[in-house]
């Protein structure tokens, strides 16, 4: 007898998380939607996560394990896990984040209302002191929103003072996803490439306000490192999609273009900040003359350290149990 089918696949790419996976796969358990599977694909951990796996499921049928023979990357693995998924919803979840108790109800409800084929919610951002704060800075209370193909091109792009949607974790129909996969090529960026690529095929794209999702925020996360082939292998997605994205009109086009444009100035900030560590101030300060551009992001460290200051004070004396799961 063929088992139900689940109404939702989590799939779950893990590599070398055994410190935060027990966490993350009992927040999905203990989704008030039960009617899931949860498909962790192990990307060849050489810690102990699947024994972290086997201790946090307990036995629980709704668990899969997928075991990679060598590391292939975030998009290799979930792509392991898709082709076995069986929810008419795909949803994309980190081995080191969480989700509000009902987080999977909510967007399932809020999909099939609205009748979209990708939905993101906004993020809580945590770290180990606790401190939460929102990845988008939107009211909980605002409707939720279309997302055009244009407005996610303009919102994707790196360095730029609005975070990037690209971030946000989707929830897929399967029926609109069918056969698209992720890029292999991409340890970065590879939620934004597919995303996009389904919104050139027509999928439609909705932004729920509020934040159900937890993203955890820690020195190990590969997205915490923008490193110079992480983004020219995002600028070669791109360019492999010129003559499609050309096609849909100039506001596209613009919209690329700036996108482009951030991806230039981050690698000249690349070499730049290569440079001055090398103590090379003589070649940096020619290349900033040349790209005064990319004197604004050498700010972004002193901002980066003040925010960590403030997030220390505001959770200074307060309990370290962790960020509350309410949404």
């Amino acid at each position: 007898m063929t088992a139900e089918r689940p109404l939702v696949s989590v799939v779950t790419a893990n590599f070398n998380g055994a410190p935060h996976l027990a966490a993350a796969v009992r927040s999905v358990l203990d989704q008030s939607l039960t009617n899931l599977e949860l498909i962790i694909v192990d990307d060849g951990s050489t810690d102990d996560s699947l024994a972290a796996v086997a201790q946090a499921a307990a036995g629980d049928a709704r668990v899969q394990v997928l075991a990679q023979d060598r590391n292939g990357g975030p998009g290799a693995a979930r792509n392991r896990g898709l082709e076995v998924a069986r929810g008419r919803w795909i949803a994309v979840f980190d081995s080191d984040d969480l989700m509000a108790p009902e987080r999977l109800e909510r967007l399932v409800d809020r999909a099939e209302r609205d009748g979209c084929d990708i939905l993101v919610d906004n993020l809580l951002v945590f770290d180990d002191r606790g401190a939460l704060r929102p990845f988008l800075a939107l009211s909980e209370d605002a409707p939720a929103r279309w997302i055009t193909l244009c407005d996610y091109i303009g919102a994707s792009c790196v360095y730029a003072r609005t975070p990037s949607l690209g971030y946000l974790k989707p929830l897929f129909r399967a029926e609109a996803l069918d056969a698209l996969r992720y890029s292999e090529v991409l340890r970065i960026g590879e939620d934004y490439d597919l995303v996009l690529r389904l919104l050139l095929q027509g999928a439609c794209m909705r932004l729920e306000p509020r934040a159900f999702y937890r993203y955890r925020k820690h020195a190990s996360s590969i997205s915490s490192v923008l490193r110079r082939e992480h983004i020219e292998a995002m600028m070669a997605a791109d360019r492999s999609l010129a003559t499609a994205l050309a096609s849909r009109g100039p506001a596209i086009g613009r919209a690329q273009r700036t996108r482009t444009r951030a991806f230039e100035r981050a690698l000249v900030y690349d070499r730049l900040i290569e440079r001055l560590k090398a103590r090379q101030f003589a070649p940096a300060c020619a290349l900033a003359l040349a790209r005064p551009s990319v004197l604004p992001l050498l700010t972004m460290p002193i901002e980066a350290r003040l925010k960590r200051l403030g997030a220390r004070l505001k959770t200074r004396g307060a309990s370290p149990t962790g960020p509350a799961l309410a949404a």
